[in-house]
């Protein structure tokens, strides 16, 4: 129904991938939950995790289970194309993908 995967390194937990068969089913918010008890549980003190300024659904996601912005990577996606050029330009809703968003939970 789902997958995440993640990263400890020190006392972090990075959030590489979150996917849900089927949107608002909560799979995602039950992935998190488990993944951030398993976090705590490692004693790590913040789970974060990078998106980019397109996904908006992402934001949302995340921003409504108490994770907030920390910083804007501006124009890292032209950085990231010169490693992998089928980054598309455009995303979802027709916004330009340029912009990398970090976004974190501290526990």
């Amino acid at each position: 129904m789902g997958l995440l995967t993640y990263n400890i390194s020190d006392d972090e937990l990075e959030i590489v991938t979150l996917n849900a068969i089927e949107e608002g089913k909560g799979i995602g918010t039950a992935l998190l939950d488990e993944v951030e008890t398993h976090a705590k549980m490692k004693k790590c003190s913040r789970v974060w995790l990078i998106t980019t300024n397109d996904n908006i659904d992402a934001l949302r996601f995340y921003q409504k289970r108490q994770y907030e912005i920390k910083s804007v990577h501006r124009y890292a996606i032209e950085e990231s194309r010169k490693i992998k050029p089928q980054l598309p330009f455009v995303g979802k809703y027709g916004i330009p993908i340029r912009d990398e968003i970090e976004m974190e939970k501290l526990l």
